[in-house]
């Protein structure tokens, strides 16, 4: 996707958030579909940089693709809520609109995310409405989907095979179902500054000209954008991408050593 195809996709998001700030206003609650975790980084950045107070969840902690909450004024709440939002929202009379739909195949082989997500989107369904898929492991044969409420009924009545495998639906509840742990790899490293290629080089375990190269090359995203300027300073937190090696969390780059290197404290995504 170009460039100018990823700043109109951003525009239509940003329009859609202002929209659900309009209905906050209005003290009714502004939420949006599932968004993908680039999407919730734009939308987020645009919320916090208007001074608008918002809520991210995606039916359990750590949820890769999750909704955004825009809150009328009176409900006092925002990012640094801690509490439970479902139990939160149903005491003013609304609702989180999550629903989770547990599959159940016959165990004959084992059925992957693709062939879950392929399954349910092949039924006429937008992405946009369904959030993360989480398969039993190790064997690959359940996996709860979690959905908008309005699209799990139909989800039940009409999904029979996920690929060929013939399967049983039913919708389940929280405490049903368990959310996933996410499984990171620390790293701990340092790194003579914080430009770009250095912290590239770290991370993947690269020599500086590999990581400049790659950096160059157009491989490499800083926080969901293509970054191709190797002494681009990296800002902690930060989420880098690294085509044909994976995504790291970069969670902090501070605190000189006495040789004047930079500590970084990074994750990377397994």
């Amino acid at each position: 996707m170009g460039v100018k195809e990823n700043a109109e996709q951003r525009e239509l998001l940003y329009a859609r958030l202002d929209d659900l700030y309009g209905l906050s206003q209005r003290g009714e609650l502004g939420m949006s579909d599932f968004l993908s975790p680039a999407e919730l980084h734009f939308a987020s950045v645009y919320l916090r940089r208007r001074g608008v107070s918002f809520f991210s969840y995606g039916g359990y902690s750590g949820a890769e693709r999750q909704r955004i909450y825009i809150f009328p004024d009176y409900m006092g709440i925002d990012e640094a809520f801690s509490g439970d939002i479902e139990n939160y929202l149903e005491d003013f009379g609304f609702s989180a609109d999550i629903a989770a739909v547990k599959i159940i195949g016959s165990g004959y082989r084992r059925l992957t995310h693709r062939d879950f997500l392929g399954s349910v989107l092949g039924l006429g369904i937008e992405r946009s409405v369904v959030g993360d898929i989480l398969i039993s492991e190790p064997e690959g044969k359940e996996a709860v989907i979690l959905c908008n409420g309005g699209i799990a009924e139909f989800i039940l009545s009409e999904l029979s095979f996920v690929a060929s495998d013939k399967i049983k639906t039913k919708r389940v509840d929280r405490g049903e179902w368990n959310a996933p742990e996410r499984k990171m790899q620390p790293i701990h490293d340092t790194v003579a500054s914080g430009r770009l290629d250095a912290v590239v080089a770290a991370l993947c375990n690269l020599s500086r000209d590999k990581a400049r190269t790659a950096v160059e090359s157009g491989l490499v995203e800083i926080d969901f954008e293509s970054e191709e300027r190797p002494d681009k300073a990296v800002n902690a937190p930060a989420v880098i991408s690294v085509r044909g090696v994976g995504k790291f969390r970069v969670l902090s780059l501070c605190d000189k050593t006495k040789k004047g290197r930079y500590r970084l404290e990074a994750e990377k995504y397994l």
